[in-house]
C-alpha cells in the first residue's frame, strides 16, 4: 500500500479540515473474517495519508450496536466499538499498536509480539487529534448505526522509533475493526491472518506500507 503525501497539512492543521482532505482519497476494505465464529454484519474502510510530521487516518464504520465502557486513555478499548493500526518501520520487529474506540479513546502500545508490551506515556497520548461522528444509519440501510473516526498521528508519537519524517519511509502494518463485548464480538483485519484464534498480533501478516 502507498501512504500518500498532502503537502498543504501538517500535525498542527485543523482536524476538520483534514478530514474533509481524506474524504477525497481512494478507501480500502477491513473486510477479511478470520475467524469463522466471529461473523457479523459490520462493515469498515479506511484512508490513510501523511503529512511529513504525522500520519493521518480516517475509519468508515457501519454496524448495528454502538457500546462503551472505557473512557481511560490505554483502556480496553478493544471492547468497545474499536477501530486499530498496527505499524512497524523499516526493518524493526517491535511495532506499535494504535486502537482507537468510538469516542475516541486512545491506546497505543510498542514491543515485539502479544506479550511484554509498553504502553506510552498518556501525555505523549494526549497529542493524537480525533474527530468523531456518529450517526443513525439512513432508512433501508442494512445497519443501524453509521460512525467515523479521523486521527492525526503526530510523528513524536513514533518515539522509539528515532523519525525525523514520514517521506519515502518503508514499513509494515496491518487495520483492524473489532468490538469483544459487543452483541456479535467481531475481528476483522486488511490484511490476511491465518491463525486459530483471534489475534491480531501476528506481523508476519503484516502489508507492506510505502510512504510517499
Amino acid at each position: 500500500m502507498r501512504i500518500p503525501l498532502i503537502e498543504s497539512i501538517s500535525h498542527n492543521t485543523e482536524i476538520e479540515k483534514v478530514s474533509l482532505l481524506l474524504d477525497k482519497l481512494s478507501q480500502f476494505s477491513i473486510s477479511y473474517q478470520p475467524w469463522s465464529a466471529f461473523k457479523s454484519n459490520c462493515q469498515t474502510s479506511f484512508v490513510i495519508a501523511h503529512a511529513g510530521d504525522a500520519i493521518c487516518l480516517k475509519f468508515f464504520v457501519k454496524e448495528d450496536v454502538i457500546k462503551v465502557s472505557t473512557y481511560q486513555t490505554n483502556g480496553r478499548v478493544h471492547k468497545d466499538n474499536c477501530v486499530e493500526f498496527f505499524i512497524a518501520f523499516g526493518a524493526q520487529k517491535k511495532y506499535y499498536n494504535i486502537e482507537l474506540n468510538c469516542t475516541g479513546i486512545c491506546l497505543i502500545g510498542f514491543g515485539e509480539g502479544r506479550l511484554n508490551r509498553v504502553l506510552l506515556n498518556e501525555k505523549l497520548i494526549a497529542n493524537v487529534k480525533t474527530h468523531i461522528k456518529i450517526n443513525t444509519a439512513p432508512l433501508h440501510s442494512t445497519t443501524k448505526y453509521e460512525w467515523e473516526i479521523t486521527a492525526i498521528l503526530p510523528i513524536e508519537v513514533f518515539e522509539a522509533s528515532n523519525l525525523i519524517s514520514f517521506h519515502q519511509l518503508n514499513g509494515f502494518g496491518n487495520f483492524f475493526k473489532c468490538g469483544d463485548d459487543l452483541p456479535q464480538p467481531h475481528f476483522y483485519s486488511w490484511n490476511e491472518i491465518e491463525a486459530k484464534t483471534p489475534d491480531f498480533h501476528l506481523p508476519e501478516f503484516f502489508g507492506e506500507l510505502a510512504f510517499d
